[in-house]
Parts: structure tokens; sequence; C-alpha cells
């Protein structure tokens, strides 16, 4: 771990960055990757809802919408871990010195307004669904994260995503009520193996979320209970939904292969790496399970 004495002197023998390479670096404030690959997320689960291609000026409404909520909760999540990311990660944009807390503030305060302005045009379920998405995302790096109910926003946000998709396509459905249960568990399983990797550094400076409260080892229990409970639930209420098996059981069962790989390669050696394995395992698993379920149902 470095230092902030050793950040510091560094800071201060390394020139800063200039033009378009302090550009980049300080876009990374928005937290590009995740932010993308949400707006990818939006984008297939779109295509799904719609059995094809979905109206393209209502899609790229959409997609902005989600681009917008998405980096505004990056940046709000380096503004208020920025004290943390001092001691763990001297490289992001405000404890790097390319954003101040001030403009980081504005950013996040734009972007927000933009997102719930656009939100605003999708209809009154469409923009409830999508600033509740966003709400969870920003209380999270507020307040919720360094609680017990550090996993509570995941819970609500993974199942609100593909609600909001097919209610602002058109295409909602009863069965998609389902979506909250097998959503919530998802959410829960995803929070806790996405914390494990980071656990130690984040409890040495203060952090008391829902993981470091159950430790390394009841995290993974936790974790693959709540998981495997969403493939049992999908299972159990199949004859309530009527699935279309011929996608239903392939994606379930890579989602059980999923789970039985998370489990296998902590049981082999129980160090950083099983813990990113496990983590990536699950998030390969809950993508194609949700996404089959979705498309078996509808």
């Amino acid at each position: 771990m470095r230092s902030p004495g050793l950040a510091l002197t560094q800071a201060t023998t390394v020139p800063p960055p200039r033009g378009a390479a302090r550009l980049l670096r300080a876009a990374r404030i928005t937290h590009p990757f995740p932010t993308l690959l949400n707006v990818a997320a939006t984008a297939a689960l779109a295509f799904v809802a719609a059995h094809g291609a979905p109206d393209a000026r209502l899609l790229a409404t959409m997609l902005l919408v989600m681009l917008f909520a998405q980096s505004a909760i990056g940046v709000t999540n380096d503004l208020f871990d920025r004290d943390l990311d001092a001691q763990t990660k001297p490289w992001k944009p405000i404890v790097a010195g390319l954003v101040s807390p001030r403009a980081a503030a504005l950013i996040a305060g734009v972007l927000i307004v933009a997102a719930s302005t656009l939100a605003s045009t999708l209809g009154p379920g469409g923009f409830a669904l999508a600033v509740l998405g966003m709400s969870c995302g920003l209380a999270y790096d507020v307040r919720l994260k360094r609680t017990i109910f550090s996993a509570v926003p995941f819970m609500i946000a993974i199942p609100v995503l593909p609600l909001w998709v097919w209610l602002v396509l058109g295409e909602w459905e009863a069965a998609l009520w389902w979506l909250l249960p097998l959503g919530a568990l998802i959410g829960l399983a995803l929070h806790l193996a996405n914390t494990l990797p980071d656990i130690d550094d984040d409890a040495a400076h203060g952090v008391a979320g829902l993981a470091h409260r159950l430790g390394p080892r009841g995290s993974m229990f936790v974790g693959w209970a709540s998981f495997g409970s969403a493939l049992a639930l999908s299972a159990a209420i199949a004859p309530l939904v009527g699935y279309d098996l011929r996608i239903y059981v392939p994606t379930a069962s890579f989602g059980a292969l999923s789970l039985a790989a998370s489990i296998a390669i902590y049981a082999i050696r129980r160090d950083g790496f099983a813990l990113q394995a496990g983590f990536g395992a699950l998030g390969i698993g809950s993508a194609l399970l949700a996404a089959g379920w979705l498309a078996a149902v509808t």
C-alpha cells in the first residue's frame, strides 16, 4: 500500500500530465468502464424487450439517461471516497489534483439534472424508475457504502434496470414482477462478491459495509447462498410464468455452473485471485441467467 507521504513525494517529482493526457485521466472520474458497461447492458436489454430493434430515438434517449446517471454516480463515488482513495488509490482524478472537489460536485450536479431531464420525456413510470435507479447509486456513494445497508442499493437497482427498459418500451408483462425477488438475490450476491477483493483495505480505513461485518468467509457463503436461491426461485416459479424452456434451461444451467466454478476456485486457492475470479464467475452467470430468464419469459 502506498503511504500518503510517498504519494506526496511522487507528486512533486513526476510532472503532471498536460493537454489531452490530462483530460483523459480526468475523465476517469466518471468511471468509464462500468458506466459504458451499463449503457451496453441497457441496449442489449432493449433489443430483448423489443424482440428486435427498438425505436431508434427512444433507445438513444434511454442510453443517454443511463450514460448521464452512471457518470453522475461515478463522479459522486470519487468525491465522497477521496479520503479513502488518498490512502489506497492516489491515481484517482481528485486525489491526483486533476479535478477539484468543487468541480466534481458541479459535474455530478449537472449530470444528475441532465439524466433527470431526459428521463422526464420517457413518461411518469420511466422517469420514476430512472430516478430510483440513479438514487440507489448516489445513496450508496454518499452514505450506505459504509453501513450494514450497503447491499440495499444493489438489491433495488439491479431489478429496476430491466423493469425500466420493459416499461419504457411498452413491453410490460405481469411476470416481470418476479424480477424484484430474483434481482434482489442476485444484487446481494454480486455486491458481496464485488466487495471481497478490497475488503481488507476498506476495513483498514473505516469502511464498515455488510461484507466487512460478515467477513470474507461469511460474505462468500452468503453470496453463494443468495445466488443459489435466485437459481432455485427461478426454477420454482416455472409453472407460474410459462418459460420457453429452450432458452431458460441452458442459461440457468450455465448459471449453476458459474456458481459451482466460484465455489471450486475458492476451495482450491483462498487468495485474492480466487476472490476476483469468483466475482467474475458470479457476474457472468448472473448476466446470462438474467438475460435468459427475460428472454424465456417475454
